[in-house]
């Protein structure tokens, strides 16, 4: 018989239910080095990793459930005794029972991928490392649509919020200097004519000090019709340099203030130290003819008292022959004896014989006048360290002790051990701390800052401090001298703001949540008027009214619900290929009512009708109903919106424009704020909360998307751009639609109870369900429901999730039995994320229904309900 896996080059076994291994391949014989006669009867067990024995069995378990394909990644024994990685394709067979017979495995070698791709992980890191440890970003143009991509270690240099990852160029430029600005944009320009690389230097106007600078090195690209397309390039710090740069350059111009101020001789000797002095300097400074000064004639100019001791300071010099400096009295012109400075230096041949002494002899009497300022200047300095309670702490590395000081003076008495001074710190900041210090000591680098909390006098306190390490001449460490302050009043307030964010956050969502609750009868309410036969044109205008203005209410605090959940990080997206065409078709029918009822002219153009995308179904309807409801909102009656969808290679591009209001140049940089809107008329008919672009934002960006809003000003429209990254290839999925039920017969109505301890809720959906010839039981407390249930035995049961004494969860569990399948359980809550549902679906809940309750919904289900059980009814009648 032929069998193909006889010639495939890969690991092929199959064993029966109870993992005996009862066929493999010639390839997975030479592979494990076992004739196949002896590996037929083993268990496959003894050829996995054991780590890798429950995945294997995961797979498995996973293909009861109606799919018999299944992969996993393990590590197959192979002859030498290795583990080597493969993807293992597991197929399992029924027997004629239905139940899972023999299974069968291929596995494909990878190890050489997986390990290729540990290593392009483990280069991603060292590459992100050395950028941070750099402080270099990298960066690209996209100059077509004037955006920049950046790294987060650029948005850090730029000060944009974590997470940044594109802006416009417009806001890229904006942080740099009104004086370099211009400047800038002209250097930049002509690079990019020029076409090659270039590089710059700018300050940030980001209100740092010391100022931010950053070197940019850049190069242009250009597109097959030679018109830019892109630059790319790298940006890094070079504050640090500036600052060294202009420091010497400082430091140059006061040494040549200095020399020109005291007067500097500069002279030069042969190695005997007969002294040759220049002529014009000395003669000015001494007011003699320099000839008197040559060879030790300097001498006699020298204060009595100096004589001698200068005479013998200068001969040692010239015996051991290394640079150094003489101080004594000098007289000058006027017969007055000035303090000078004599430096001496050799200077030696390339064979290192002595050729000559080159010095300079500086009136320094200027210099000791400086000192006293400097010595004046550090007294303030120590009395400003005292007054600001800055403590100066040195730690010695030879008796690990510490000793405090405050300004200048120190501290007697206070003089600790490193262990004892380490106990007084709180025990979650203390390995942090200490790490820090043993790591500085050992000549580490571990940061420029350290922040931990002590026990003082005042109760817990936070310090913050820096610290550097002082050596020997020979290198050795000596000891870390550390300047530590105490932050507790700032970090007091940081806490204070965090808890007052955390707060907002939570009084959104609670806020959001409750208002969901009034929502729900005023809509119910709505439902059973619009119902009633012989309403008069005013009345039914009245309700239209009312539920155009309820289901403004239920958008706004949805949007409100949905900004706290992203703020939250509770947003999961449910990802799959999406049609964009389809999705902008069913956004354009969602919003059809409202256009039309506004006299508005939609346009609709959708190019490329193959484009996909992969997103959230729901989150990308949202996106375009909300752009297209905004667009609506500010276009006057009679106005125009279109909206279009076009694809290249890379993205997907959908664009909205309108001939409403616009936005003003002051308002279009904010217009992604959260609350953030612009002039509305006194009567706020078509207001909102300022949060439909936010959320818009955060769900684009959640979609690896990015959106641009443009307008030319006041009274001239907008145009907003969603652009997401396109789907090329993609697996059709099929899905489960609930067709809605047809059209019967009312004869049949169902017993249902509601519960709800909001009692206008429940009782409006208990007068909604009997206008639809079904039979109601209210109850407001788990407790009445259970007593009601025993009495009605309800066909179905509509639970609020939130009462008070037994949540919906438990009542539904206590209402119907395990296995039971009455009542059906609806449940009603103000509770709608993913997480919410699947926990309904674990409590035994059948239908999920978030408040406001979609009415027409809800009567659909209860219609489909019936049907079902009049063709239960039929059933039972046929047999």
């Amino acid at each position: 018989m032929y069998d193909p896996a006889q010639f495939l080059p890969s690991f092929v076994w199959r064993a029966d239910r109870d993992g005996v291994i009862r066929y493999v391949n010639p390839w997975a014989s030479r592979y494990l080095g076992i004739p196949a006669e002896q590996i037929i009867g083993r268990t496959w067990r003894e050829f996995v990793h054991p780590d890798d024995i429950d995945t294997v069995l995961d797979a498995v378990r996973q293909m009861r459930d109606g799919n018999l394909l299944r992969n996993a990644e393990v590590r197959l024994l192979r002859v030498d005794g290795a583990f080597r990685w493969h993807t293992l394709h597991l197929q399992a067979q029924r027997d004629e029972s239905g139940r899972i017979g023999d299974t069968v495995g291929v596995a494909t070698d990878i190890h050489h991928c997986r390990h290729a791709w540990a290593m392009y992980e483990a280069s991603e890191r060292r590459l992100k490392a050395a950028f941070q440890g750099a402080r270099m970003g990298a960066w690209e143009w996209d100059m077509k649509n004037q955006r920049v991509r950046m790294t987060e270690q650029l948005a850090e240099l730029y000060s944009f919020p974590p997470g940044t990852e594109a802006v416009a160029l417009s806001d890229l430029w904006n942080r740099i200097a009104p004086e370099h600005r211009e400047p800038f944009q002209q250097k930049v320009e002509q690079a990019l004519r020029c076409g090659g690389p270039f590089e710059f230097d700018y300050l940030l106007d980001d209100g740092v000090m010391p100022p931010r600078w950053l070197r940019m090195r850049g190069h242009a690209e250009f597109d097959g019709h030679g018109e830019l397309a892109s630059v790319h390039g790298v940006t890094f710090d070079i504050s640090k340099q500036r600052a060294a740069e202009e420091r010497l350059v400082l430091s140059e111009r006061r040494y040549r203030a200095l020399v020109e101020s005291t007067g500097a001789l500069v002279w030069s000797a042969g190695p005997d130290g007969n002294i040759r002095p220049a002529d014009e300097p000395w003669g000015k400074f001494t007011g003699a003819d320099p000839v008197q000064l040559e060879n030790w004639g300097w001498l006699d100019f020298v204060h009595p008292d100096d004589r001698e001791f200068t005479r013998q300071a200068w001969l040692d010099i010239l015996k051991r022959g290394t640079a150094s400096w003489i101080a004594f009295r000098m007289r000058r012109y006027d017969g007055r004896y000035r303090m000078v400075q004599a430096h001496a230096a050799p200077l030696h041949d390339e064979h290192g014989t002595l050729q000559e002494w080159f010095g300079t002899t500086t009136d320094v009497t200027a210099q000791h006048e400086a000192q006293a300022a400097i010595e004046a200047r550090s007294l303030r300095l120590n009395v400003a360290m005292q007054a600001a309670e800055i403590h100066i702490v040195a730690l010695d590395l030879d008796s690990w002790t510490l000793s405090f000081e405050v300004g200048s003076e120190t501290l007697e008495g206070e003089t600790l051990t490193y262990e004892a001074a380490l106990s007084r710190v709180n025990p979650d900041d203390r390995p942090v701390l200490d790490r820090y210090v043993r790591e500085l000591a050992a000549g580490g680098d571990p940061g420029a800052h350290f922040e931990f909390r002590v026990q003082g006098q005042r109760g817990e306190q936070w310090m913050e401090g820096s610290a550097l390490l002082q050596r020997a001449p020979d290198g050795k460490p000596l000891r870390l001298i550390a300047s530590v302050v105490d932050i507790t009043e700032r970090k007091r307030m940081e806490l204070m703001l965090r808890e007052a964010d955390r707060r907002k956050d939570e009084f959104l969502a609670m806020l959001a949540h409750e208002l969901r609750n009034p929502l729900a009868p005023i809509r119910t309410a709505i439902a059973l008027f619009e119902k009633q036969d012989g309403i008069d044109g005013r009345s039914a205008d009245l309700i239209r009214l009312m539920r155009r203005q309820t289901e403004h209410m239920t958008r706004i605090v949805d949007d409100l619900l949905e900004v706290s959940r992203i703020t939250q990080g509770r947003i999961a997206l449910q990802l799959e290929p999406i049609l964009v065409g389809t999705a902008v078709y069913h956004a354009v029918e969602a919003m059809a009512a409202s256009v039309e009822a506004r006299g508005q002219h939609m346009n609709v153009d959708v190019s490329d009708a193959t484009a996909w995308v992969l997103g959230d179904a729901t989150r990308i309807s949202q996106i375009l109903v909300n752009i297209l409801n905004n667009a609506s909102k500010y276009t006057p009656e009679q106005g125009n919106i279109s909206i279009s969808a076009r694809a290249d290679e890379t993205w997907v591009e959908i664009v909205t424009t309108d001939t409403g209001t616009g936005i003003s140049a002051e308002l279009l940089p904010k217009v992604f704020e959260l609350f953030s809107q612009g002039d509305r008329p006194l009567d706020r008919s078509s207001g909102g909360l300022g949060i439909g672009l936010s959320l818009v934002r955060k769900l684009v960006e959640l979609h690896d998307g990015t959106i641009t809003v443009q307008s030319e000003g006041e009274g001239r429209g907008t145009t907003v751009t969603v652009r997401l990254p396109r789907l090329h290839h993609h697996e059709r999925h099929s899905a489960q639609v609930l067709s809605g039920p047809g059209t019967s017969a009312k004869s049949a109505a169902l017993q249902l109870l509601i519960v709800d301890d909001n009692r206008d809720a429940a009782d409006s959906l208990a007068m909604l369900c009997e206008s639809e010839g079904h039979f109601t039981r209210t109850a407001y407390s788990s407790a009445e429901a259970i007593e009601a249930a025993a009495q009605l035995r309800p066909d179905v049961a509509l639970l609020d999730i939130g009462l008070p004494d037994v949540d919906g969860y438990e009542l539904a569990r206590r209402l119907r039995p395990k296995d039971a399948t009455t009542p059906v359980l609806i449940a009603i809550t103000g509770y709608g994320q993913a997480d919410d549902r699947l926990r309904a679906q674990s409590a035994g809940f059948d239908y999920h229904f978030v408040k406001p309750v979609n009415v027409e919904g809800l009567l659909t289900l209860l219609s489909s309900l019936t049907e079902r059980g009049q063709a239960s009814g039929a059933a039972s009648g046929a047999t």
